[in-house]
């Protein structure tokens, strides 16, 4: 039975993106049926949403997407980022981001780069909380944000649970374990930015 793959390009360069990867994909030999859809800036011209209904069927269809590029536009009212709205509705937490060095390469700052990045993808700055002007009646909230009171402000809220903090950590964990790496590195500034990356280093000594 073929594997159902939605397939979106996105925008600009995600074209160009796709059509080589989709090379790659097919020269594996798989048995694929490709499904393509569209998301990104070129759906918000014509639908004025960057993920139409179209979209979600074929993704829900789908056992996995091969995703391009989009382009996001700030300031324009009702608009959301294709690619936080995937994220956030399957609920895609783990980005995970080999990077290694490949013997031949003339570009290798050096030869023995073998780590692999997981960062959490539908928390944090991603949670996709943000606010351009920043309300008064959030600015009345705290009083380190007085200061700010009169200026042009923008702000994004940088959201945090416990729950998203352990998931992702245990990812990085298990993926260790399975795949023989001798250690795990918790990246973070719970020294200033106490609350938030205090909560995740919490998790990650647990």
């Amino acid at each position: 039975m073929a594997h159902r793959i939605c397939r979106i390009a996105g925008d600009g360069v995600g074209h160009d993106v796709m059509e080589a990867a989709s090379l790659v994909v097919e020269a594996l030999g798989l048995d694929l049926e490709w499904v393509d859809a569209e998301a990104g800036w070129c759906c918000w011209e014509k639908f004025k949403t960057t993920v139409p209904d179209g979209t979600w069927e074929a993704l829900e269809s789908s056992e996995c997407c091969l995703f391009g590029a989009i382009t996001s536009r700030p300031g324009i009212p009702g608009f959301r980022s294709a690619i936080l709205q995937i994220r956030q509705r399957f609920d895609l937490y783990a980005n995970v981001r080999p990077v290694k060095a490949y013997a031949g390469v003339p570009l290798n700052y050096r030869d023995d780069i073998d780590l692999v990045i997981f960062r959490e993808n539908t928390e944090g700055l991603y949670s996709g909380v943000e606010w351009r002007p920043l309300p008064e009646e959030i600015i009345g909230q705290h009083p380190l944000l007085e200061r700010f009171r009169g200026e042009e402000i923008a702000g994004s809220l940088r959201v945090f649970t416990r729950r998203g903090c352990r998931r992702i950590a245990e990812q990085a964990f298990e993926f260790a374990h399975r795949h023989g790496r001798k250690s795990v590195a918790a990246v973070h500034k719970a020294n200033v930015i106490r609350e938030t990356c205090g909560m995740f280093l919490e998790e990650v000594r647990a």
